[in-house]
């Protein structure tokens, strides 16, 4: 069993973990304190937040996709809509009212909090938009891959998640509902991120195996020369 699948099994096994102690720790001895804002849950959320950014910009760091000559400018852009997408979600989750810093809340609890989106997201929208038609033939490559599937996984729990947001859904403990749903959303998000390298290359190169033990070697290389240093 290689490394990747040892991953995916703890992150599971954390999903389940976690959604079984806090259903008994809100359910069963109300402590309803734990999904408010800035607390144990949110906190976790972010922490997983930040793991799938570092992954992303792990990946942008490695050139992971120099050994794919033809597509390496639209995956490069993909692994930066990824990591512009996991940040995105970060501000989003932040609370920053108890600060005091104007700029700060202006930004990530306030009107400019769409300015900043704007900022972020238009730039990579456009020049995404001249790769369409290799993400199309993308799509259509990878559409059953785990990329994909725990892609999808995450779309249902953070769609679901809003049902609760929004309070079109409204039960006892639905703030709760809506917090341990974006939780496992962004997991499948972490798994989706770990599998990102492996599924895009399978999806655009011809000789995938050699350009993967290829990508493999140089990130191995990578670590030993950073370690040597160190």
């Amino acid at each position: 069993m290689n490394h990747s699948l040892y991953m995916r099994y703890f992150i599971f096994s954390l999903m389940m973990l976690l959604t079984i102690i806090f259903a008994v720790q809100v359910i069963v001895f109300d402590q309803a304190y734990l999904y408010g804002e800035n607390e144990l849950m949110e906190d976790i959320q972010l922490g997983i937040l930040l793991a799938v950014a570092i992954v992303f910009f792990r990946l942008i760091g490695e050139k992971s996709w120099s050994i794919v000559e033809h597509s390496a400018p639209s995956l490069m852009l993909l692994t930066n809509l990824g990591a512009a997408l996991s940040i995105s979600f970060i501000i989003r989750e932040m609370s920053c009212k108890d600060t005091e810093v104007d700029w700060l809340i202006f930004f990530v609890d306030g009107q400019g909090y769409k300015l900043l989106m704007l900022l972020i997201w238009v730039p990579l929208l456009l020049k995404a938009f001249k790769f369409k038609h290799e993400y199309i033939s993308i799509v259509k490559k990878s559409i059953l891959s785990s990329t994909a599937l725990f892609l999808m996984a995450a779309v249902v729990c953070l769609a679901f998640s809003a049902l609760f947001d929004k309070e079109i859904i409204v039960v006892e403990y639905f703030r709760f509902y809506e917090e341990i749903a974006e939780i496992n959303g962004y997991c499948f998000m972490l798994l989706a991120s770990m599998s990102f390298r492996k599924d895009m290359t399978l999806a655009v190169c011809r000789d995938a195996k050699a350009a993967l033990e290829s990508m493999n070697s140089t990130q191995e290389s990578s670590i030993v020369a950073t370690e040597s240093r160190a």
